[in-house]
């Protein structure tokens, strides 16, 4: 059979008509199960065998169609054949495909995905977004606030590992089995409940639930005054302990902690919401500025406060000087956290970015191990212990900190940035593709997932692959393309700007971008300016930048003028004190040469 005459057959015998019958009613299905299964909280994989159902419909109805000719007689086995094998070869591989997606193609199943589940630690429990019952959608930070606080008090439980904040809040309001949620977070116990506020009054529900079972273990409901909301998180974390110790042998939570300011309070956890968002950071500040005016005393205030402050440049682009105040700002905070509470976590990991900043890195390196040690669960101290490792040039140390961290937390964004910074430095590309790939996955629009892989690329001269990774960005984010479109022909030698096109270009670029750009030209002079300018959040960055690009920023180190930059940001101190990174090494008791081969500095 010709194909001008196989075309008329699949015409005749309406397989067209079939097949796009098949697509519209399977499309309606689908969309039609993702919003009812879950409504009767029916398990995650149940809307996916209904979609590979579905999916494997498709060549089976194409097949019949063809198979199966309608006539007036009836319907009828139809005997040619002779053009059968060609569809049936098609219909075929649509079934690998299916099978291939089901399997291979979903977060669910990828190496290494956020989703894969976890063994359970025995000890371990999750506490599960508590559900907001006020109506109002708008106080979703208070049963937020709530939720977090709870999870702290029991973070302070010996012998207890709790989920950290972010691999939790990835299933609040989803519905669902608790023991499938459970399993995915590897935990053998998970606390959910409700939170109802009504003006000074709270009520929350609590129960602890078994996942292997999901029976529960423990459940009770509290109406409290809100001035009194700390000995309310504190009992719920007690009663909790104490289920827990009959089954597991934990001990009881920490002591009470001091009343706080209701309105206090209120402003804190407002806050706190704004910060983990990121989206209005001086509305944060705001918050915290008059939760601690209300409550001077009040040290989880102040160092929310001061850490606002630090993560602020990175969402704001603020130029040196705007960037000075804020860290003065950010250090007076963190000192009086210091003051009030000097044995949290959150006060050990203000006091490591002020020091950071200040660069002392050996300081900042003591103090977020303190923080980590106080916190085991603690996230984002460690997110900057790994960061400021990798400022400092110890990238092997810094990928297994980033590494424990996303085991951790395998949700927190910020820890797979540290691990793609670590990689990059390394030349490990599965690592980086594992990590754009976790990055896109959790939070598609940050900035290191889109740019990644043109970043690694510009890194270590791979012409051919930045080119490619920005046709993707300009295709895929084109309004977050155009600086690069100007600054990688000028990086690759491939044209010129004048001087205004190039302030501007650099101007458009978020904070620390540009300076690969001058690394790629070999540009000292234009690579310092810009990390002058920019502050000295950046300014811990200027070893690092040149570390991770060969052979450019290797050629640079070994230029007197980087030599005295690496003075003036402290690196050499911190060095002779902890050690050389590859490719630096002492020359005598007060100098010192960078930029070798990592067998010469051997």
């Amino acid at each position: 059979m010709n194909q001008g005459n196989f075309f008329a057959q699949l015409k005749r015998r309406k397989v067209f008509k079939v097949g796009a019958a098949y697509l519209i009613v399977a499309w309606l299905a689908v969309q039609a199960a993702s919003i009812g299964f879950p409504a009767f909280d029916a398990p995650p994989w149940a809307l996916r065998v209904f979609i590979l159902i579905a999916l494997l419909g498709f060549p089976i109805a194409v097949v019949m169609a063809w198979v199966f000719d309608i006539t007036r007689e009836g319907v009828k086995l139809d005997a040619d054949t002779s053009a059968s094998k060609g569809l049936f070869a098609a219909a075929a591989i649509l079934i690998v495909l299916a099978f291939g997606w089901y399997f291979y193609g979903q977060p669910s199943f990828r190496k290494g995905d956020v989703t894969t589940p976890l063994v359970a630690d025995r000890n371990s429990i999750a506490v599960l977004p508590f559900a907001n019952m006020s109506g109002k959608t708008e106080e979703d930070y208070f049963s937020d606030g709530m939720t977090e606080e709870l999870l702290n008090v029991l973070a302070k439980v010996p012998q207890l590992k709790v989920v950290a904040r972010t691999s939790v809040f990835q299933f609040k309001n989803t519905g669902g089995d608790i023991r499938e949620i459970g399993r995915k977070l590897g935990v053998t116990n998970v606390v959910e409940g409700s939170v109802r506020r009504d003006g000074p009054e709270v009520r929350i529900t609590a129960q602890l639930v078994r996942v292997s079972d999901g029976f529960h273990i423990w459940s009770e409901t509290y109406d409290r005054k809100l001035e009194k909301v700390f000995a309310l998180q504190d009992e719920i974390a007690r009663r909790i302990g104490d289920a827990l110790k009959l089954s597991l042998g934990v001990s009881a939570p920490a002591a009470a902690r001091a009343p706080i300011d209701p309105e206090a309070y209120d402003e804190y956890l407002k806050g706190r919401a704004l910060l983990r968002q990121r989206t209005d950071l001086p509305t944060a500040i705001a918050h915290f500025k008059k939760a601690v005016a209300k409550a001077p005393e009040f040290a989880a205030g102040w160092s929310s406060l001061s850490l606002t402050y630090e993560v602020s440049f990175w969402y704001r682009n603020m130029m040196r000087a705007e960037q000075a105040d804020c860290l003065a700002a950010e250090a007076a905070a963190a000192e009086r956290a210091a003051a009030l509470e000097p044995d949290a976590a959150t006060t050990e990991h203000a006091l490591g970015n002020v020091a950071r900043a200040q660069f002392h890195y050996d300081d900042a390196e003591r103090h977020y191990l303190r923080g980590m040690q106080l916190d085991p669960s603690y996230p984002d101290v460690r997110e900057d212990y790994a960061e400021v490792l990798y400022e400092v040039g110890r990238m092997e140390d810094s990928a297994r900190a980033a590494r424990q961290l996303v085991k951790l937390d395998a949700y927190f964004t910020v820890g797979w940035v540290r691990l793609w910074d670590a990689a990059c430095a390394l030349d490990r590309r599965n690592e980086v593709e594992e990590s754009v790939r976790q990055i896109r996955v959790i939070t598609p629009d940050l900035f290191a997932g889109k740019f990644g892989f043109l970043d690694y690329a510009l890194d270590y001269g791979r012409s051919d692959e930045a080119r490619a990774a920005l046709v993707e960005i300009v295709t895929r984010w084109p309004k977050d393309a155009a600086f690069a479109q100007t600054l990688l022909p000028w990086a690759l030698g491939e044209s010129d700007l004048d001087p205004v096109k190039l302030r501007a270009a650099v101007g458009s670029a978020p904070p620390g971008e540009a300076s690969k750009y001058f690394i790629a030209r070999t540009d000292i002079e234009g690579y310092n300016a810009d990390i002058r300018s920019r502050g000295a959040i950046l300014e811990a960055y200027y070893f690092a930048n040149l570390y991770s690009s060969r052979p450019a920023g290797q050629a640079m180190l070994r230029d007197s003028r980087v030599k005295a930059a690496l003075v003036r940001y402290g690196f050499p101190v911190y060095w002779r004190e902890k050690g050389w990174p590859a490719g630096c090494r002492p020359l005598g008791e007060n100098d010192f040469e960078c930029g070798l081969d990592t067998a010469a500095a051997k």
